[in-house]
This record gives structure tokens, C-alpha cells and sequence, in this order.
């Protein structure tokens, strides 16, 4: 038999040379960070999902196990019942399913309008600067935001309300008008999340063989056919994995957005009151632990199905597109 038929035997781990086991073992050392991470913030708090279906009544002097599985008893899907009969709940529901499609919607178009037409910049330092800017509010905090609208929105002192009074006009009682606030928040969430999103498609962009523009700008196509027939297509799984990320998000909803920035004006409570807003003042004002637990369980399972089944949905459509 000639050498070079003979069977290849496979290395085990412990054959491996002793620098070889010194770097399998920093990497291991890297990953322990991210796992012990995981392991506290994630998967630790999931025994809280006992709340959901228990009466907790803690009892004064005895430790949280004690109170959670002694004397608070079970109650099936009480907390649930109670949540979806609450008139409040409902409407709060709606509220957060309402922002996020329109959220969806705006953060699929406008970062994809922009990264095309950024793509097409080709003075590198305007587009670094165009990029820069529109980033920039991504890493701003919303307490931060809450404060600056605050200023422009003040009765007293607020910017526009003095440009109001310029010009003779009475001012407005921003926090005290809800029928502003959706389109305040709105404008708002497309400001700040727009130009991360931007970059990850026009990351997408950069990708495309260039030489396909080439031939179809020889070919005699318009801008608007290049875009239609190349960028589009080779946007498709991009847009498709933020799709579906966003729709398994949709029960879920930026706490600071809807809570700091209205700075939890109770007249603004019809319009800007989703359902992290509502399990916070349950859990902190009402110290309802088992209802609060009920309505972020809710969150929760509801955004995995609703992923799993759009993940099912673009593969049927476009198998490379998803997931999975």
C-alpha cells in the first residue's frame, strides 16, 4: 500500500502539542467573561418566570426561597386571566404592537434609502462625516434625550414655545398634549436608531461585486434599475435577518424612549404607556411581583413565537434568507 492511501488518523485533543493546549486554553480563558455573563443575566433570572404563577405574598423576616415556594401559593394562569381582562393591559398591548410595526416599517426603510444613496457618495471624507453624524445619537442616552426635548418642549422656557410667543402665538402645553407624542416618539426612534442600522447595510452594499453597476450602467440602466435589480436582491438577506429580529421584538419596546422621555407625564399615559413602561410601574408602584412577572412572561414567549414562526415563513419564501 502506498503511503499515501493510508487512512488518516484522526488527532485527539490529548496528542496535541503542549503550546497547542496553552492556546486552547486562552481561548477557553477569553470566552469564560461571556459565559459567566450569560450565565447571571440570562439564565439565572429565568427562575423568576415562577412569579408568573404563583400568588407571591412575601412574609416579613423570611428569605425569598422560603416566600416564593412556602407561602406564596400556586395560582395557575391567574395573572394571566387578569391581564388580558384589565382594560388598561389591552390597551397598553396595543400601544406596543402599534409603535413597533411602525418602527419596523420606518427602520427597514429609511436606513436602506440612505445607505443606497450614501453608497453612491463618492468623496470619502463627506461619507464619513455623514455616517459619523448620523451614528452619533445611537450612543447618546435617553435620559440624555429626555432632558434636551425637555428643553425644546418646556412651557415655561422651552425653545419652541418661545418662538411661539415671537411670534405672537400662544404656547403649548407640550407634556400635557398627547396628540403630539406619537409622532414625537416616532421622530424620535427613527433619529436615533436610523443611523446604526444604516451601517450594517451599507456594510451589505460594500460586498456587492462591483463589476455588476459596470456592466448594467454599459447596458444603458438608470439609477433606479440598478438599484431595483442589484442592490435590492443582494440586500434581501439582511433586510429579511432584521426582519425578523425586529418581529420577534415586537411585544417589546425601549424603556427610556416611553418612559424618560415623556418624563412619565401622567396626561401622556394614553399614548406613550407600552409594556415595559407598565411592568415597571406594576413591579414599583403596586409591588404586584406575580402580575409584573405574568406580563414580562408574556413578553417574552409571545416575541419567541412570533420568531420562530417569521424565521418558518422567510425560508419558505427565500430559504437562504433565514436563520436557519
Amino acid at each position: 500500500m502506498d503511503k499515501n492511501d493510508q487512512p488518516v488518523k484522526k488527532r485527539k485533543y490529548g496528542s496535541l502539542s503542549s503550546s497547542a493546549k496553552k492556546e486552547r486554553r486562552q481561548l477557553d480563558l477569553m470566552t469564560l467573561p461571556t459565559v459567566i455573563w450569560y450565565g447571571l443575566f440570562c439564565y439565572l433570572p429565568l427562575f423568576g418566570m415562577v412569579f408568573a404563577f404563583k400568588e407571591f405574598t412575601p412574609v416579613p423576616g423570611k428569605s425569598l426561597f422560603t416566600n416564593l415556594f412556602v407561602n406564596s401559593p400556586w395560582v395557575g394562569l391567574k395573572n394571566f386571566s387578569y391581564l388580558f381582562r384589565n382594560p388598561l393591559s389591552r390597551s397598553v398591548i396595543l400601544n406596543t404592537l402599534t409603535y413597533n410595526i411602525i418602527f419596523l416599517a420606518a427602520g427597514i426603510a429609511i436606513p436602506v434609502a440612505l445607505a443606497i444613496f450614501l453608497s453612491e457618495v463618492h468623496q470619502k471624507k463627506f461619507q464619513g462625516l455623514v455616517q459619523m453624524t448620523l451614528v452619533l445619537p445611537y450612543f447618546i442616552s435617553w435620559v440624555i434625550v429626555g432632558y434636551c426635548v425637555y428643553g425644546f418642549l418646556s412651557t415655561d422656557t422651552g425653545l419652541f414655545n418661545s418662538v411661539l410667543k415671537y411670534f405672537g402665538a400662544d404656547p403649548v402645553q407640550w407634556y400635557q398634549s398627547p396628540q403630539y407624542w406619537r409622532t414625537i416618539i416616532i421622530l424620535l426612534n427613527i433619529w436615533k436608531t436610523s443611523g446604526y442600522t444604516l451601517i450594517i447595510y451599507l456594510c451589505s452594499i460594500t460586498t456587492i461585486d462591483r463589476t455588476l453597476y459596470e456592466s448594467a450602467a454599459l447596458d444603458g440602466a438608470s439609477f433606479m434599475q440598478r438599484v431595483r435589480y442589484i442592490t435590492i436582491p443582494h440586500l434581501r438577506p439582511t433586510v429579511a435577518t432584521l426582519f425578523i429580529l425586529g418581529i420577534g421584538s415586537l411585544l417589546s419596546s425601549d424603556f427610556g424612549l416611553f418612559y424618560q422621555v415623556p418624563m412619565d407625564s401622567g396626561a401622556l399615559q394614553d399614548v406613550t404607556q407600552t409594556l415595559d413602561v407598565y411592568v415597571y410601574k406594576s413591579l414599583m408602584i403596586n409591588a404586584n411581583f406575580s402580575y409584573s412577572s405574568a406580563a414580562a412572561f408574556l413578553q417574552s414567549a409571545v416575541g419567541c413565537v412570533l420568531l420562530i414562526i417569521s424565521n418558518l415563513i422567510i425560508r419558505r419564501v427565500d430559504k437562504n434568507s433565514a436563520l436557519v
